[in-house]
């Protein structure tokens, strides 16, 4: 059986290499509520902070995340993003709103002991960023497709994401491809050990609704096109059964890295 189950996660795998690498950062493995008692909401809130040679960025974000259903889930992601020019650079510090993002989320494949659950996914990105240098003050148009599947005390995760990038006048910006493979271990009735990797073609790494190093973070971005891979590392601690808190470093192959840090209210509990 666990080799129909490796099977299995392989050609999800392959068949989503070909539909375009997927959306990025710690990934929150979650299923759908099964009989929650409580309400079936999900808060939260995280700081992100940036830096590379010429600039560092601090993001505030914000997650409100509804269950419809048990296999329908909305989310909306407001933010807030400042970003500082290192002495020397040229350039001027600017703060502000950052873009505003809804998902839709609909899981048309439960998971079975042979296979993973099979979610689709869909966002948008609307232009709520006041400055160009935040976003392009176009709307962007995701569709993906998540694979997930839960064993004893471990989550994996790999998903596809294809984003439509809306271009400013006078300039053409490149669509955007992402694809990622996330594991959540839970070594400790109390903590998690979050792990993940990430390769995006395009505009930048977007980041997955209701995730650690989604919170914050910059879309795609006026630039040329560039292939950027990332690692993440993180830990979850489970204060009781709704509140969760996450700490995190991310990676990246352009020499720049991440601190990430959030905090999740599940009304539902665990």
């Amino acid at each position: 059986m666990k080799s129909r189950v490796l099977a299995t996660w392989l050609l999800s795998i392959f068949m989503m290499s070909f539909a375009g690498p997927a959306s990025a950062r710690i990934i929150k493995t979650k299923l759908p509520h099964q009989g929650a008692r409580g309400l079936p909401l999900t808060i939260g809130g995280g700081f992100e902070f940036e830096t590379d040679p010429e600039e560092s960025e601090y993001g505030y974000s914000f997650l409100a995340e509804y269950e419809v259903t048990n296999r329908l889930k909305l989310a909306a992601e407001p933010s807030y993003v400042q970003i500082r020019s290192k002495p020397g650079e040229h350039g001027t510090s600017v703060s502000g709103p950052g873009d505003f993002e809804t998902t839709l989320e609909f899981e048309f494949l439960s998971m079975r002991r042979h296979r993973p659950a099979l979610t689709a996914q869909g966002i948008v990105k609307w232009p709520t960023a006041t400055h160009i240098e935040v976003g392009t003050r176009e709307t962007d148009y995701s569709v993906g497709l998540i694979a997930s599947y839960e064993f004893v005390g471990l989550d994996l995760e790999t998903s596809a994401l294809y984003t439509f990038v809306g271009s400013p006048p006078g300039l053409s910006l490149q669509n955007e491809t992402e694809f990622s493979v996330a594991a959540e271990w839970r070594f400790h009735p109390s903590f998690d050990l979050e792990a993940e990797v990430v390769t995006s073609t395009g505009g930048g790494i977007r980041g997955q609704s209701g995730t650690l190093g989604g919170l914050g973070g910059r879309a795609a971005t006026i630039g040329p096109s560039e292939t950027l891979t990332e690692g993440t590392l993180g830990l979850a601690t489970h204060l009781n059964e709704f509140l969760k808190l996450e700490a995190g470093v991310v990676a990246k192959s352009d020499g720049a890295w991440q601190g990430v840090f959030a905090w999740e209210w599940d009304f539902g509990g665990r």
